[in-house]
């Protein structure tokens, strides 16, 4: 059942669809933008932090190498008061200690007292933890200087920093080397890291020790990132400064990695999506809230503006069905000054115009009916002229189709009957003389038999079969007799084989002769007995049933079956009655042809078979007198035909065509050349097309 609507539910429908599309529109272009935005914002921000840190590290580490080159070159007496410069109170290196290369405990240790005052820790016991610290000598060495962790377990965060010193001689040979190594306290650093809470900040140094994290315990938890993606794209990346987006999980993140001061620091900073978007998130809830209540005073505002819509339309409805009804009484008054108005009066003006035109119609078909009754009765008149004229039509009719239906009964029935007649005429010259007959010879032996034995008995009949025989060298009479019997016998036995080979042959054709005068009795409307059947075992039917005909002029028939697939969806005997038809014309060109000035010297009808796409195709091929240019286009019309009216009526291609079309086939004129081949040329749907257009 279809669903009906209103206008005003079709209103508001649309209404509602278009608000709901609007707000799905703005919501969808709203978070793509804003994260775009944003996406861009954290990649600037977090590029810009790790870009400032970097800076400041490698200053600040800069300013410190420098420094320690120069404290490890001074004299010793002059390195007691340049440390107290080096660790004042506004330095952020708050401890200094040298080594010998080859050695693992300090030469000297310094620190900074302001620093151990703000951390309360003595200094005896702060410089003895710095001289057990286990420092990177050998990476210093390979380097020429190194950063590490050097925080002490429950005490303040450090950054260890050391750096390699060759004391040369005048000739700039290496004399001596330390190793110099600086405490870098993080008071200032992660100050730095935690300016900004939306991301995390950590810098490393090239092994992946975690130098500064914002979160102190997170140093702790985490002291290498060596296995985290970030940082080893940050060691194989070509720029000093790159920004990332990266799938990590159930979430993404948004970071950025910079290296400086030789490749020995890695500034990282990265962003949840998740943080970073939950803006957006609140955005679309926000959204939907204020959408929501939009749609809704939406719905109420288009409620109360479709009713003042629909009302005069409704109205308007109401009397046009009144009026499909029948009352042309009905007028509209409208409210209002919109269109509406203007409908209801051109409605107004339509139903007085239709009433006085119904009025005008019941006057005109009262006048109507007195005329129709005075011709009524002239008619009747007419009438009884009229179907005496029919009755005599009918007649004429009747006997032109008995004509056409005799002579379409006498042409068909003149291919199995000429057949017939010469099959007959074979089967009398086959019947031997009387003196021929092998049972005359069998009745002179029996005859010699009796009289030998009337004469003598059986000595007398015994001894003559013994004598030797003048006709068969080497052998006796009773030979010669039992070899005449054996021979007459299969005489008899071919004979008797061919007879009913014959009877067969005349008791089929004549079978035949009986549906087609059946057939054409009902005319033409009896059901076909369509089944499948081998199109090559029916021509080869078709030949044998020609044979005796064409053998009788002196033509031979050639088979040519190419065709692989021949199973068609046929009535035998129409198909039989079809092609002999085909092969009767083919037989009667052939003898005008031999009996012209002209001659044949090899007379045939060559029948040929091959498959196109899904059909069979039978192509019938003579070398008759063939068939004239001005023929060639009449040669399936009705009662068309060259020949004498005793050789034909011009029914026999029309119909067998028809028969053929009825199979879903056709039969086509193709070429003609005389004496040397005209072709005609049968299609026929093979049996799996034939199935399928059924099932169709």
């Amino acid at each position: 059942m279809q669903l009906k609507w209103s206008i005003r539910q079709k209103f508001l429908f649309v209404m509602c669809l278009m608000m709901v599309a609007g707000l799905g529109v703005y919501l969808f272009m709203a978070v793509t933008v804003f994260k775009s935005d944003k996406t861009q914002l954290v990649f600037d921000l977090n590029r810009s932090q790790v870009s400032n840190l970097t800076s400041e590290l490698e200053t600040q580490f800069g300013g410190v190498s420098e420094k320690l080159k120069v404290f490890a070159l001074l004299p010793n007496h002059l390195q007691n008061k340049v440390a107290e410069d080096l660790l004042s109170d506004g330095s952020d290196v708050v401890a200094i200690a040298i080594y010998k290369t080859d050695q693992s405990q300090p030469l000297k240790v310094f620190s900074q007292d302001r620093f151990l005052e703000t951390y309360g820790l003595d200094t005896a016991a702060f410089e003895s933890t710095l001289a057990g610290m286990p420092v990177p000598i050998k990476e210093i060495l390979r380097g020429g200087e190194d950063i590490w962790n050097a925080s002490l377990n429950d005490g303040p965060p450090l950054i260890g920093y050391g750096r390699l010193v060759v004391l040369q001689d005048a000739k700039g040979m290496a004399i001596e080397q330390w190793a110099v190594v600086g405490y870098v306290k993080l008071d200032r650093f992660l100050k730095s890291v935690s300016t900004v809470r939306l991301n995390e900040v950590f810098v490393t140094n090239r092994r992946g020790e975690v130098l500064v994290h914002h979160d102190a315990a997170q140093l702790i938890k985490k002291p290498s990132v060596v296995d985290d993606p970030l940082f080893q794209e940050a060691v194989k990346a070509k720029t000093k400064v790159s920004v990332v987006q990266r799938d990590s999980g159930d979430n993404g993140i948004l970071a950025a990695f910079a290296k400086g001061f030789n490749e020995q620091i890695f500034v990282v900073a990265k962003t949840s999506e998740a943080q970073v978007f939950k803006v957006v998130k609140d955005l679309s809830v926000r959204t939907l809230l204020f959408g929501s209540l939009v749609l809704t005073l939406v719905i109420l505002a288009s409620f109360f503006i479709s009713r003042s819509l629909t009302e005069n339309i409704s109205l308007l409805a109401d009397r046009m069905e009144s009026a499909a009804k029948g009352d042309l009484s009905t007028q509209i008054q409208l409210r209002g000054a919109d269109e509406t108005i203007t409908l209801a009066n051109t409605f107004n003006q339509m139903i007085r115009d239709l009433k006085e035109s119904r009025d005008a119609l019941e006057e005109m078909n009262r006048e109507l009916d007195q005329k129709v009754r005075e011709r009524t009765a002239e008619l009747e008149e007419q009438h009884k002229k009229v179907k005496e004229v029919q009755e005599a039509l009918v007649r004429t009719t009747r006997l032109a189709s008995v004509g056409e239906l005799a002579g379409r009964t006498a042409h068909e029935v003149l291919n199995p009957l000429t057949i017939l007649l010469t099959r007959l005429g074979l089967m009398q010259k086959r019947i031997p003389a009387k003196g021929d007959s092998p049972l005359k010879l069998i009745d002179e032996i029996r005859a010699a038999w009796v009289k030998d034995y009337n004469d003598g008995g059986f000595d007398k009949l015994v001894g003559n079969w013994r004598e030797p025989s003048k006709v068969i060298p080497d052998k006796n009479l009773f030979q010669e007799d039992v070899e005449n019997i054996e021979r007459c016998t299969r005489e008899i036995e071919s004979q008797h084989n061919n007879l009913s080979k014959d009877i067969q042959f005349v008791k089929e054709e004549g079978e035949r002769i009986g549906k087609i005068i059946n057939g054409m009795r009902r005319l033409g409307h009896s059901k076909s007995d369509f089944k499948t059947h081998s199109l090559h075992s029916v021509l080869n039917d078709c030949c044998q049933i020609m044979n005796d005909l064409f053998e009788q002029k002196g033509f031979a028939i050639e088979q040519v079956f190419e065709a692989k697939a021949d199973a068609c969806v046929v009535d035998r005997d129409e198909m039989i009655q079809s092609i002999t038809n085909l092969m009767r014309n083919s037989l009667q060109a052939l003898e005008d042809a031999k009996n012209s000035t002209r001659g044949l010297s090899d007379p045939r009808l060559r029948l040929r078979t091959f498959n196109e796409g899904h059909q069979l195709v039978i192509d019938f091929e003579d070398n008759g007198v063939g068939i004239l240019p001005e023929h060639q286009s009449k040669l399936f019309e009705s009662s068309f035909t060259t020949k004498s009216h005793d050789e034909g009526t011009g029914l026999g291609l029309g119909i067998a065509r028809r028969f053929v079309r009825g199979h879903g086939g056709d039969i086509e004129f193709v070429s003609s050349e005389p004496y040397k081949g005209t072709v005609f040329r049968i299609r026929l749907p093979l049996e799996a097309n034939q199935r399928q257009g059924a099932v169709a």
